[in-house]
């Protein structure tokens, strides 16, 4: 893997991030717009209830945990559909650069992004809530991000996937996807209060862990790092399949010609 031509293409897209304005609002003005609107809501009913628990710090960390793996799944999509719609795909694997390169290239995008609106959040929360995530959860900030960051990554190579296989005709679902696992995730509410059928489903998926153990912290400031680690394990498994799944998807595409539909 050669590290110039990473970069080539990461410079390449932050080049034209602040000349687009609706790559900036994804990155600053739609999850600021969230925050805002979710804080005021649960500042109203919070003030209306007699409860002493500070539900705003439960919801409000739901919402900047949740970017965490919107911004890498979304950057790692979008900016593979951006090369067809510029007919650049076949330019991009004509050269030297490689598929690996190409997906490192993306992924490291979309943490940069995904970094950037995560302390955006995080100074909007600590100035309009008084809530700061990384005072909340301290120490256990990395394991959390980790397994939300490759779960992220892991949505993004899916669609990826999908997009090479059926073409550009599926190109939605890099908008959907996250507003699809976002009720089975668990982001706002415990895992408790699904039915037993959702249940069944959200047990399977990684940030259901992650969420669930933000919320022990919040509530008793303790952590079953067990669970963590198996959300770990079932990222790291999810992940290697979709990178075989794409690898796959991406030969079948270019010994069928799909590559040059896709232009």
């Amino acid at each position: 893997m050669r590290i110039k031509r990473v970069m080539a293409v990461v410079i390449r897209h932050l080049y034209i991030w602040p000349r687009s304005p609706e790559r900036f609002m994804w990155t600053f003005g739609w999850p600021f717009f969230g925050l805002l609107i979710w804080g005021l809501t649960i500042s109203f009913l919070q003030n209306n209830s007699s409860s002493n628990f500070s539900f705003i710090t439960m919801i409000i960390g739901g919402v900047v945990f949740w970017e965490i793996i919107v911004q890498p799944q979304r950057e790692i999509s979008i900016n593979f559909i951006d090369e067809m719609w510029n007919k650049n795909i076949l330019n991009l694997f004509a050269s030297p650069l490689t598929k690996a390169e190409y997906l490192t290239a993306l992924v490291i995008i979309g943490i940069i992004k995904m970094f950037i609106t995560v302390i955006s959040l995080t100074i909007g929360s600590i100035v309009l809530y008084k809530f700061n995530i990384f005072a909340s959860f301290g120490l256990h900030i990395p394991i959390l991000f980790i397994n939300l960051i490759i779960f992220g990554i892991t949505l993004g190579l899916f669609v990826n996937s999908l997009i090479l296989r059926f073409g550009i005709s599926v190109q939605e679902i890099a908008w959907a996807i996250v507003a699809i696992v976002q009720p089975f995730a668990c982001v706002l509410y415990p895992l408790s209060s699904l039915p037993v059928w959702v249940q069944r489903i959200s047990v399977i998926l990684p940030p259901t862990y992650v969420f669930e153990e933000m919320r022990r912290i919040l509530f008793s400031n303790k952590i079953e790092i067990n669970n963590l680690l198996f959300a770990l394990l079932l990222n790291l498994i999810y992940l290697a399949l979709t990178i075989w799944f794409f690898s796959a998807m991406f030969e079948k595409a270019r010994e069928h010609g799909r590559l040059v539909k896709l232009n």
